[in-house]
């Protein structure tokens, strides 16, 4: 059932009691017309409004409306306490993230530069990322980014179009990224292509090869920009097509790159 407009309420209200005014009323009912108006008025008013004259209905309506005054109190506190845990939860969240970054920091090279990432465009996901540092922070194109995950440290990317104080990363799963890598368990060699989507693929992979779903890819000596043995994912899935010399493997990242909030760049 709706609610009644408390207007129409209020002012239905406001004639009874004019009328109920011409005429001389005892405490009992006057009490009774102020009890009324506290029923009437407290769901649609945060006041706490007190009825003086209550005390004429006896102990039960009074202690009655004093705890329907506590409860409304104790929402209040309820309310702020419940905002004050968001917030501190919120800080706790924060200061676990930055205590990672800076204990990852003192084992990395010094000349390393931790940004922040401050945009993630949606027509550019598994595209690219924008940090806030630039040229003045000594960072150039091509440059390799790294990211810090759950205990886990993985490629991100390279950077691309460095400007005065923003960059852009260009993520591994753009379409146009191809990074060589390494299977470890066997030691094999192919390339590492973007899709635009959650996984890349390992392709150039000789079909004799030992591999298996679970293997560790990293990144090989052969690449320009990353150092070799940087941890990219694990294989999810092999395609083996008819009598080609070579396969074809699905690999999920170690980095999600779009759920970052700080990346590394050597």
């Amino acid at each position: 059932m709706s609610k009644k407009n408390p207007i129409v309420i209020l002012s239905l209200y406001l004639v009874i009691s004019i009328i109920i005014l011409s005429f001389n009323l005892n405490p009992t009912v006057k009490a009774m017309r102020d009890f009324l108006f506290y029923i009437v008025v407290t769901p649609y008013s945060k006041v706490n409004y007190t009825v003086s004259s209550v005390g004429n209905l006896g102990a039960n309506i009074k202690e009655m409306v004093n705890s329907h005054q506590e409860v409304l109190e104790l929402k209040n506190q309820n309310q702020k306490l419940l905002h004050d845990l968001v917030k501190l939860k919120t800080l706790e969240i924060e200061n676990k993230r930055l205590t990672e970054l800076l204990g990852y920091k003192r084992n990395i090279n010094r000349k390393t530069v931790i940004a922040r990432i401050i945009a993630k465009p949606p027509q550019q996901y598994y595209k690219s990322l924008l940090i806030d540092k630039g040229s003045e922070d000594g960072l150039s194109d091509n440059r390799a980014v790294f990211g810090f995950y759950k205990g886990k440290f993985g490629v991100v990317g390279q950077l691309t179009n460095v400007e005065k104080n923003v960059s852009m990363v260009l993520t591994i799963t753009n379409r146009i990224s191809k990074v060589p890598a390494r299977i470890v368990s066997c030691a094999v060699d192919g390339i590492v292509i973007g899709k635009e989507t959650s996984e890349l693929e390992m392709i150039w992979i000789p079909a004799d090869s030992e591999i298996k779903i679970g293997d560790e890819v990293v990144t090989s000596s052969a690449s320009d920009i990353f150092p070799s043995g940087i941890p990219i994912g694990i294989i999810v899935s092999i395609n083996r097509t008819g009598h080609l010399p070579f396969v074809k493997a699905s690999i999920k990242p170690h980095i999600p790159a779009f759920q970052l909030t700080d990346v590394f760049i050597e």
